[in-house]
């Protein structure tokens, strides 16, 4: 193999390589010695691992406050309509008496099912 081509393909894996290396970042002592912990609990080696495993969870649940916080939002501006239109009249709410109706029957068919649950013994 000639002297371009060995050139190029070590060119090519260090270009490879040189996009998983961890970043440098300023961080306390106190923090990183916890994600040393982190790193040593979870048999990960290198606290660097730790880092990159702490980082994506941590972005993965501020995705999830994120769309918990849309989705809150948005029921809370929904309720909020319903409730304007009762109160303008333009809804029926229903009398608390149906809604009673509606919770004991609720109730019973919880006891059926309960019931209905229950192994019988069977006399031989």
């Amino acid at each position: 193999m000639n002297r371009a081509k060995r050139k190029r393909r070590r060119g090519q894996a260090r270009r490879g390589a040189r996009n998983l290396r961890t970043r440098s970042f300023p961080c306390p002592d106190d923090l990183w010695n916890e994600v040393e912990l982190f790193a040593r609990e979870r048999d990960l080696g290198a606290p660097a691992a730790a880092a990159r495993v702490l980082l994506r969870s941590g972005l993965a649940v501020e995705r999830r406050v994120r769309e918990l916080a849309t989705a809150r939002d948005w029921q809370i501006e929904r309720a909020w309509t319903e409730l304007k239109k009762i109160a303008a009249g333009d809804r029926e709410f229903g009398s608390w008496g149906e809604i009673e109706k509606a919770a004991e029957r609720a109730r019973q068919r919880i006891r059926e099912r309960a019931a209905a649950s229950v192994p019988t013994i069977a006399s031989t």
